[in-house]
């Protein structure tokens, strides 16, 4: 049994790491949300002249279990190359941009994905994915 407020507290946040470490939801919506700003953010700011999109960047989420909770990164690479980076920050792109449409131009979709994931959706799967853990919240 605890014995102080700092042991119980300590007790909490671990239960809730295994709760979204182990069940599905909180996964889910930070990976959907990164894909919806794949969608907005890259995607759907130009149509490339001179390659043919892959959309594997929207397919390249990857969660991570981490010792204080979970990660979302985009792991898509292309010959060695970290397209993410490229795409997320603008630097490092391979196609010259002589007609001013669009490459080079930093599209933050990490970024934005942090953002919009703030506005209460990932609250509510960790409390989707506590209670699949017999947790209660209100």
């Amino acid at each position: 049994m605890a014995k102080n407020m700092k042991e119980i507290a300590a007790m909490i946040e671990f239960a809730a790491k295994q709760a979204i470490q182990k069940q599905p939801n909180t996964k889910k919506s930070m990976v959907k949300t990164g894909q919806e700003h794949v969608q907005f953010d890259v995607y759907d700011a130009y149509d490339p002249l001179v390659y043919e999109r892959t959309t594997l960047l929207k397919d390249s989420f990857v969660i991570e279990n981490l010792a204080n909770g979970i990660s979302l990164d985009n792991t898509r690479e292309d010959s060695g190359k970290d397209v993410a980076t490229v795409v997320e920050t603008g630097q490092g792109y391979t196609y010259p941009d002589k007609y001013g449409y669009g490459y080079g131009k930093p599209r933050a979709f990490m970024k934005n994905t942090a953002e919009s994931l703030k506005d209460g959706r990932l609250i509510a799967a960790a409390k989707k994915d506590l209670h699949a853990s017999g947790i209660k919240t209100e």
